[in-house]
């Protein structure tokens, strides 16, 4: 399947767990950097709900979702 240009999570995006679109306390990450096409490094901004979730600093892609994309 291919992706759209839109949606390929890059360096600077923000991001959250897929399905958690709704929820008030939700951890929001910023991407550092992509090293492969499925797994990212991540910074938790809100660390403490980060580790409510057992969240790592790499993820793979497929189980996030972009809140903001980065300018650039």
């Amino acid at each position: 399947m291919k992706q759209n240009n839109s949606t390929i999570i890059q360096p600077g995006d923000l991001v959250t767990l897929k399905g958690m679109g709704k929820l008030k306390e939700k951890p929001i990450g910023m991407v550092k950097k992509n090293w492969s096409r499925d797994h990212i490094e991540i910074f938790w901004l809100n660390e403490n709900i980060a580790n409510r979730f057992a969240l790592t600093k790499f993820s793979d892609s497929k189980k996030l979702e972009i809140i903001s994309k980065a300018n650039k």
